[in-house]
């Protein structure tokens, strides 16, 4: 009877250990699910124009955070990794914080065409709606099988975005004291619609917790390696990678700023189901 009882605790045994050594959890590799990411926005306005700090043109003194929406899916290739791809969608704005010089062109009084100068931050907002998508991998810590545990997150984020702004909003004021032929604002930054790609290196920790062997609960933080390392230099002002700035590239340069600061540091809570 000892015999049988130690034979049968050696092959449970076995069977663990090869089952640990199986990708996926209880035979199961697939994850899809939606997550939730945030992060506050603290001198920089959010989608709706708020913020905690007083700067540009940003509704300030409110609790405001901006917040990402993502689909996601992934796979446990081996017994601690597992790759993923998601697509994370997010709005936000900016405050137009920075001065920007521009020239506008009028016909003067004698029916001759002049120039004038402007220098100035421009008056409303301008809209930012962005998808990022995400090629990662999860190594999950020796104690753990994906896609359960403790786990390092790494990988490439690929970000879209499009600006656009409303002439009627967003304009520079015209100081005219001397000529009647000079329009009381200047509008023209661009196209209305702009569409830019960048790219960045994905990193984060996390931690998975299954519920009744299907609902994965994922949380934890992640950032873009390249905006984390320029934190210090935007924290100094948004013109510290920008030379000069006119009305023709002033949505690019600033909307770049805003978009790496968007990326630098978020929170997540993920719902996903696990087949």
């Amino acid at each position: 009877m000892k015999k049988n009882l130690l034979i049968i605790y050696i092959l449970f045994c076995i069977s663990n250990c090869l089952q640990a050594q199986t990708p996926g959890f209880m035979g199961k590799k697939f994850v899809v699910g939606y997550g939730f990411n945030f992060w506050p926005a603290l001198t920089n306005s959010n989608g709706a124009g708020k913020s905690f700090l007083t700067k540009g043109n940003s509704e300030s003194g409110s609790f405001a955070f901006n917040t990402m929406h993502e689909a996601f899916i992934e796979y446990a290739v081996k017994t601690r990794f597992s790759i993923g791809f998601s697509a994370k969608y997010y709005k936000t704005t900016y405050n137009n914080a920075l001065y920007l010089s521009a020239s506008q062109t009028y016909i003067d009084d004698s029916g001759y065409s002049n120039s004038i100068s402007i220098y100035g931050k421009p008056n409303g907002l301008y809209t930012i709606k962005a998808i990022n998508y995400n090629i990662y991998g999860k190594l999950f810590y020796s104690r753990y099988v994906a896609p359960w545990g403790r786990y390092m997150m790494f990988g490439l984020n690929i970000k879209t975005y499009t600006c656009s702004y409303d002439p009627k909003e967003m304009y520079l004021n015209i100081d005219n004291n001397y000529y009647t032929n000079i329009p009381k604002t200047f509008t023209n930054f661009g196209p209305e619609k702009q569409k830019y790609k960048k790219f960045d290196f994905l990193f984060g920790l996390g931690r998975t917790r299954i519920i009744a062997n299907k609902i994965i609960i994922d949380y934890g933080f992640n950032t873009n390696l390249f905006s984390l390392l320029t934190t210090l230099f935007d924290a100094i002002g948004e013109d510290t990678f920008i030379d000069r700035i006119d009305n023709t590239d002033y949505i690019k340069k600033t909307s770049s700023y805003r978009v790496r600061g968007a990326n630098r540091f978020n929170v997540f809570l993920k719902v996903g189901y696990l087949f």
